[in-house]
């Protein structure tokens, strides 16, 4: 008996035991393709050596900073890398983890520009 609130309440889906390129393999040795294209991490495929060890090296250096007190290299080069090839010019990014975050932080950015204005 699951726990979880699953999408479809009729069926617990299977239960994913791990991931390799882009197959997903459940505890019962079935292996998927995963074609869902679900977190933007999907594409890049499962357990991709040279993902794993930028994902390490980075946990090993410091795996969070709070934004609003720190930058970090990541963060610089990625801003510079969306700068320099976004079709307008962008003189700041924002970096969010997710959609509903950008709507609301693009909202808070809009109202602080024109109290600014006054």
């Amino acid at each position: 008996m699951s726990h979880v609130f699953h999408r479809h309440t009729r069926a617990i889906p299977p239960v994913v035991a791990r991931g390799e390129g882009a197959y997903i393999t459940d505890r019962n040795g079935k292996q998927y393709l995963d074609a869902s294209g679900g977190a933007a991490v999907s594409c890049l495929g499962h357990n991709h050596p040279d993902v794993l060890q930028a994902i390490k090296n980075q946990l090993d250096a410091i795996p969070f900073a709070h934004t609003g007190f720190f930058t970090s290299d990541p963060l610089e080069e990625l801003a510079t890398h969306l700068s320099e090839r976004a079709p307008v010019d962008l003189g700041k990014v924002y970096v969010v983890s997710g959609g509903s975050e950008a709507m609301e932080a693009a909202l808070k950015m809009g109202r602080q520009y024109f109290l600014e204005l006054g």
